[in-house]
């Protein structure tokens, strides 16, 4: 077991079970009213799109398809760095997106609709954060 802890892996399940958490929350009804997107999670080589609709997930799916290349942005990291990100308290320079994104860091990829990623910030980060709740 790594001092980061021991998650095996961020399969499907695990993904539906976070969507699960965001879906209960009741904050993310009011700071994501408007948050309705698609975008990419990607852990190591996996990828799942989540379809968002007014702040709630509405489906995830794995894997992409060519019919799913609409999506708006994509977050991509490490199954490492999500690990040590989704912790109750995560060690330093996994606290945040930011900190895992910074150059000297560059633990996570950010790319795509940089507006629709800036538009929806503060519904993002809240509901990336319930990862720890997971």
């Amino acid at each position: 077991m790594s001092k980061y802890g021991s998650r095996k892996g961020f399969d499907l399940e695990w993904v539906e079970r976070w969507a699960r958490c965001v879906n209960e929350d009741r904050i993310l009804p009011v700071v994501g009213k408007f948050f309705t997107n698609r975008f990419v999670l990607g852990v190591d080589e996996t990828e799942f799109l989540v379809e968002v609709r007014s702040g709630k997930i509405a489906r995830i799916s794995e894997g992409l398809t060519p019919n799913d290349m609409g999506f708006d942005f994509a977050l991509r990291a490490p199954s490492s760095a999500w690990a040590k990100f989704s912790m109750k308290i995560p060690p330093p320079m996994f606290n945040d997106i930011w900190a895992m994104a910074h150059p000297l860091h560059k633990q996570l990829v950010i790319d795509g609709n940089t507006l629709s990623f800036w538009q929806n910030m503060r519904a993002l980060t809240r509901m990336l954060s319930l990862m720890r709740e997971v």
